[in-house]
C-alpha cells in the first residue's frame, strides 16, 4: 500500500496537534507556587528588608563552604561565626525554597562569640535555595542573605 504526500502531511499534522494538546494539559495540571502567601505585604515592606540588609554587620561571617568529611567526601555546609564580645540571642536561619514552600525550614539559635556554627546542607533537596540569617540588637534588625544550589 502506497501513501501519498497529502495523507502523510495530514497524519503528521494530527500527530503534532495531539502532542501539543497533551503537553498543554500536563503543564496546566502542575502546581507551581512561585510566590509566598503574604506576597503583597512583603512587597510593601521591601524597603525595610533592603534597610535591614544594609545594616550588615561586618563582625558576622555567614558563608557557604565545601568541606571534606571523615570519609573523604566533599559536602556543602553553612558556616556562621562572629567576633562580637556578646552572645547573639534569638538568631533565625531561614532556608527558603522558591518553588516549594513545603521544603522551607527555619532554625532559631544563639550565636556564641568566636565559635563557628556549622550546618550541613546535604539533607536539603537538590535545586536552588535562599538562606537568610536574621537577628535583632536592641531596636536594630540585621539580615544577611545567600543563594546556593544544592
Amino acid at each position: 500500500m502506497k501513501i501519498n504526500w497529502g495523507t502523510k502531511l495530514a497524519f503528521f499534522t494530527i500527530l503534532f496537534m495531539v502532542f501539543v494538546i497533551t503537553l498543554v494539559t500536563i503543564i496546566m495540571k502542575q502546581n507551581v507556587p512561585l510566590v509566598e502567601e503574604d506576597y503583597y505585604e512583603k512587597g510593601l515592606n521591601y524597603q525595610k528588608e533592603i534597610d535591614n540588609s544594609s545594616n550588615y554587620d561586618s563582625l558576622v561571617v555567614f558563608a557557604i563552604a565545601e568541606i571534606e568529611n571523615a570519609e573523604g567526601i566533599k559536602e556543602k555546609v553553612l558556616q556562621i561565626s562572629h567576633s562580637k564580645p556578646e552572645v547573639i540571642k534569638g538568631a533565625k536561619i531561614s532556608f527558603y525554597r522558591p518553588n516549594n514552600k513545603d521544603l522551607d525550614k527555619t532554625i532559631e539559635t544563639d550565636l556564641y562569640p568566636n565559635k563557628m556554627e556549622v550546618y550541613p546542607l546535604n539533607p536539603f533537596q537538590t535545586g536552588k535555595w535562599k538562606i537568610s540569617l536574621t537577628w535583632m540588637e536592641g531596636e536594630k534588625k540585621f539580615t544577611i542573605e545567600k543563594d546556593f544550589d544544592r
